[in-house]
């Protein structure tokens, strides 16, 4: 396959309002949603030492990494274990490391009137690799303010003015992922991670060279999406395809179970608007308008709910069914009626 399974956009040239590249931009995540990001200006030291100190963390003794297990952390920050994540109600088979903004958290009160807010809250550290803290802090900053410029560009890109969303971004939501998919030997796992969509409004995803297991779904089937050295695969979440009414496109993809006698890494970063904002939906020119698809419910059958707040807790109930049974089972039994 070649290495340019997906379009190439340069971040470089959509940061100096390029017009031919961002007009480039539209155009490739109306039809697909996905793309290789280039000349991004990612701090490749921050990024090797978050990996690096990722690798010491999932090397360390299961009991050590349990100490902060997700299942002891009511806003699903921390470790989880090989099958403790779901899609679609299926096994993934990886661990992972969950964080966010280090918050603290919200009292009872508040989770009543606004429950989204329970995803909001302290991290969780390893005291055994100290380091990682103050890396993931850092890069969790860098890839907000890069996702924020890919934004602003998307509105141009829709013929809005830049600032459309700006108000709705001023607080966001990030999360990163930090995760080691191991390899799997006696036929355990049907997954790496099941077929889905992104419930926010950008992904960022860093693939170690040599690694492979990611598709996306097209309409001519699966095709395999290879890393390319020092680039990012970006993708479009529930949200933006909301906020456009389906102009843009939140497209299925999934990651296979790692061949035996191997392991792969990944680090996926996810931004989500300020949690207690609805997007509002573009007023796109009539040409756009005219191939709008509509959004109705996600791959699940549920709602896409262009509350931020909503379309996040969604995901987490669903995604760690243990930790919500048993620290937020009454916010998801209330979950249909939000």
């Amino acid at each position: 396959m070649s290495e340019a399974a997906l379009p190439i956009i340069s971040y470089a040239k959509l940061a100096a309002g390029d017009v031919e590249e961002i007009d480039r931009l539209r155009q490739v995540t109306h039809k697909i949603g996905f793309f290789y990001l280039t000349d991004h200006g990612v701090d490749e030291k921050l990024r090797n030492t978050v990996i690096a100190k990722s690798k010491e963390f999932f090397a360390l003794p299961l009991e050590q990494k349990n100490e902060i297990s997700n299942l002891n952390n009511r806003h699903y920050r921390g470790y989880s274990s090989l099958g403790d994540e779901r899609t679609q109600n299926k096994v993934d088979w990886r661990e992972q490391l969950d964080y966010s903004f280090d918050l603290p958290a919200h009292d009872e009160a508040e989770y009543a009137q606004r429950p989204w807010r329970v995803v909001e809250g302290p991290n969780p550290w390893p005291a055994q690799v100290p380091e990682l803290k103050d890396a993931v802090n850092g890069y969790i900053q860098h890839l907000t303010g890069i996702s924020q410029n890919i934004i602003r560009a998307w509105s141009k890109a829709l013929g809005q003015d830049e600032g459309v969303f700006d108000e709705q971004f001023a607080h966001p939501f990030p999360l990163l992922k930090l995760v080691r998919y191991p390899a799997v030997e006696h036929n355990e796992a049907t997954q790496g991670v099941g077929a889905h969509k992104d419930s926010g409004v950008i992904t960022l995803l860093y693939i170690e060279p040599d690694s492979s297991g990611l598709q996306v779904e097209t309409d001519n089937g699966w095709i395999d999406v290879q890393p390319i050295v020092n680039t990012y695969v970006v993708n479009i979440g529930e949200l933006l395809e909301s906020a456009t009414d389906g102009y843009l496109v939140a497209t299925r993809h999934r990651v296979l179970p790692t061949a035996k006698g191997s392991e792969r890494y990944s680090f996926p970063f996810f931004l989500t608007p300020n949690l207690d904002t609805t997007l509002p939906t573009l007023e796109l020119p009539e040409a756009y308008r005219a191939e709008s698809r509509g959004v109705g419910q996600d791959m699940q059958g549920q709602q896409i709910y262009g509350n931020s707040g909503l379309n996040t807790l969604k995901s987490r109930i669903r995604a760690h069914p243990e930790t919500t049974a048993k620290f937020n089972q009454s916010i998801a039994d209330q979950f249909q009626e939000l």
